[in-house]
């Protein structure tokens, strides 16, 4: 039997499963098994031992801040959202942003319900010509539709730099040194870094910092997922 057309186009299929759903493009089945971040540092985001007092900073925080003022991904960067965000990374299976930013929303909304921008992660120019399309802006763009946030594109990559993976975290932040500059734009009082992952917060850290010469009172940063050991398959 056929289905009304209204109810074609309410619907959706998972993208990890394929079932067909009526919301959005994750399945509630598929949302239970995915490695929630249930247990993190309140600055950085980073995964914590569950059990340790949840206002206490990590011990890479307590030790040095980030220079953005907090951070926060739903999820942990392991199967299968890693899968998925390299399929959209480099394969250009874009299906994954808007199944993607339907968990960002909630999260922006509680967490940094006061910001006044989003900021994609900018690719440097030759790259983005390279893989055709930038995964951070699509996040961005999704996230914009169902906010109503401006997408700030006052924020380059000016600096060729090597690929990330593979790198120790010292390599990572030298490779990154001076990648990022404001084009003299108007900024936001408080913009909200997109991404889709962060393993070390190096490349976070370099564009808080260039929003921050460029007179931000605050940067926030939110990405899908957060590279880690420490995680619990199923909903927080």
């Amino acid at each position: 039997m056929s289905l009304p057309i209204p109810d074609l186009v309410l619907r959706h299929t998972c993208v990890f499963c394929g079932e067909v759903w009526q919301t959005d493009r994750i399945c509630e089945r598929c949302l239970d098994t995915l490695p929630w971040n249930r247990t993190f540092c309140e600055r950085c985001g980073q995964p914590v031992v569950e059990g340790l007092p949840h206002e206490v900073f990590c011990a890479a925080c307590q030790k040095r801040l980030p220079a953005y003022d907090k951070a926060r991904s739903p999820l942990h960067y392991a199967f299968p959202v890693d899968t998925a965000l390299k399929a959209m990374k480099f394969h250009r299976q874009l299906m994954y942003a808007p199944a993607f930013a339907s968990l960002l929303v909630s999260l922006l909304k509680s967490e940094f319900s006061d910001c006044d921008g989003l900021v994609a992660v900018p690719l440097h120019r030759w790259r983005h010509i390279t893989r055709g399309f930038n995964q951070a802006a699509e996040l961005c763009k999704e996230l914009a539709k169902r906010t109503g946030l401006p997408v700030l594109d006052s924020v380059a990559r000016v600096r060729p730099t090597k690929s990330q993976s593979g790198l120790s975290s010292a390599m990572r932040k030298k490779n990154l040194r001076g990648a990022f500059a404001i084009n003299g734009k108007p900024v936001p009082r408080y913009p909200l870094v997109i991404d889709d992952v962060i393993t070390t917060g190096a490349t976070c850290e370099q564009l808080a910092r260039a929003l921050r010469s460029a007179g931000v009172e605050r940067v926030g940063v939110l990405t899908v997922a957060r590279a880690s050991t420490v995680f619990r398959q199923g909903r927080p």
